[in-house]
């Protein structure tokens, strides 16, 4: 080859590689450029992202931070509720612990609702034959001998279960309760409805406390049944209520009938029918003050009963004052007296009596020229509670009954009775409570029948 054609190839080659190394070089800066320009995007991608999750964060928590407050709000709000609008019913003093009962906001509402009871276990011991096992009830001392078996008893019946709700209107405070307790005469458990009871504002219907009974008289005391002489039933009944004078209130009821004729010693009792053809009525007065409160009470009832041949009807009455008076700040005195014509339905001893199936009731019987008449009966008791200290007390009292019977009442009917206990309780925690208590009673017969019972009961008691 000549060498004017060497020179020309060698300069060809030359730009040939001069033109790829060009090529190369803008292609190494594009693709450069581009790794950078994606790296750029991909970090602010990430930034973005990074930004939008702080955002996000600082949303939540000030959501939070109102979700909190509102929730804040509103538990300080519901417990306010509770607080201010819990009620509080009266029920005899053993069964009042220190402790409130429990209560519950309802959700969308402004009722409460409020759940309370007891969990409690009697010990007994009796040295006669009172056929009521885990109540002391004086009429049910049998006269003959042998008549109970077992000396001993183990009862749960005075544990009872609430429910009570309030909810505030334009008429005044509407309030429920719904109650029971698992008390049986044998000591076993039973469900026994006690209150089923509704009131808005001063008007009240369903069945409670007797406008003639007084709960709050009720002494400190252990056993179920509570003084011979006693006036003391729950019934269907409709209430007015309303306050007077600052301290005093006035109540008025129609209640539940339900005459308990005496049976003539020449009759058996399945001749004779009761008749209820009209409801008891009450009026009663209370009124507090610094020395504690009274209360009087009349009722008004119409007796009557009916065989085949036979219908006659007469009017019982009768008047029951009772109260407690404050002695010391730790001291009080609880009483009753009660005088009435046909009212042995109301009272403790007179109400069931163990012979009842024989005798008939103590609420009227015929006379010895064979027209209806009310049976008097007449009974007080007074009983004294000292508070030792937060820890202890101790209630101690008598109380007696007595009945005017009729010439013709059968030789087993009532005659009189008397009741009397002491005790001593102990409150280790505002929960929990716990006594012994000794109980004696007597009853004697129409016919001068006579019997006695000395019982030892010791009681525990646990709210919830």
């Amino acid at each position: 080859m000549t060498k004017p054609a060497q020179t020309y190839l060698s300069s060809r080659r030359y730009n040939t590689v001069r033109s790829l190394s060009f090529s190369l070089a803008a292609l190494s800066t594009l693709c450069s450029m581009s790794a950078y320009s994606e790296q750029t995007d991909k970090e602010r991608i990430k930034s973005l992202e990074q930004r939008l999750l702080e955002l996000e964060q600082q949303v939540q928590k000030k959501n939070d931070h109102s979700s909190t407050a509102a929730q804040d709000a509103q538990n300080e709000s519901t417990q306010s509720k509770k607080i201010v609008v819990v009620p509080k019913t009266t029920q005899r003093p053993s069964h009042d612990f220190e402790a409130p009962d429990k209560s519950i906001v309802l959700s969308n509402s402004d009722t409460t609702l409020q759940i309370g009871g007891q969990i409690w276990l009697d010990a007994i011991y009796n040295s006669g034959e009172m056929t009521n096992r885990a109540g002391f009830q004086t009429s049910s001392i049998a006269y003959e001998s042998n008549t109970t078996k077992d000396n001993t008893l183990l009862s749960v019946g005075q544990s009872n279960l609430s429910f009570k709700s309030y909810t505030p209107t334009q008429y005044g405070a509407m309030i429920t309760r719904f109650e029971f307790d698992m008390f049986d005469d044998q000591g076993s458990a039973d469900f026994n409805l006690t209150h089923l009871w509704g009131e808005i504002g001063d008007f009240g219907a369903g069945q409670t406390f007797s406008g003639f009974m007084d709960i709050d008289s009720f002494p400190n005391i252990l056993d179920f049944w509570g003084p011979n002489s006693m006036v003391f039933t729950r019934q269907p009944q409709v209430r007015y209520s309303t306050a007077v004078n600052g301290n005093g209130r006035i109540m008025f009821t129609i209640e539940k009938s339900s005459s308990d004729f005496a049976v003539p010693k020449s009759s058996t009792r399945a001749e004779y029918d009761d008749i209820n053809e009209l409801p008891d009525l009450t009026v009663s007065y209370l009124h507090n003050g610094g020395f504690g409160y009274i209360k009087s009470a009349m009722v008004f009832r119409q007796l009557g009963y009916e065989t085949l041949s036979t219908k006659d009807t007469t009017l019982g009455w009768g008047l029951n004052v009772s109260g407690a008076i404050t002695v010391t700040p730790d001291d009080t005195i609880k009483f009753q007296l009660t005088y009435g014509e046909g009212i042995g339905r109301y009272v403790n001893d007179t109400c069931c009596s163990y012979y009842s199936d024989e005798t008939g009731g103590v609420d009227a019987g015929l006379d010895s020229n064979d027209r209806l008449k009310a049976i008097p009966v007449t009974g007080g008791f007074a009983y004294y509670n000292k508070q030792w200290n937060k820890k202890w007390s101790s209630a101690v009292g008598y109380s007696y009954l007595a009945i005017d019977n009729l010439v013709t009442q059968k030789d087993k009917s009532i005659k009189n009775s008397a009741y009397s206990t002491a005790n001593l309780i102990w409150y280790p925690a505002t929960q929990i409570k716990a006594g012994v208590e000794l109980q004696y009673g007597d009853v004697q017969s129409k016919s001068n029948l006579e019997a006695d019972n000395f019982r030892v009961q010791a009681s525990v008691g646990f709210k919830y």
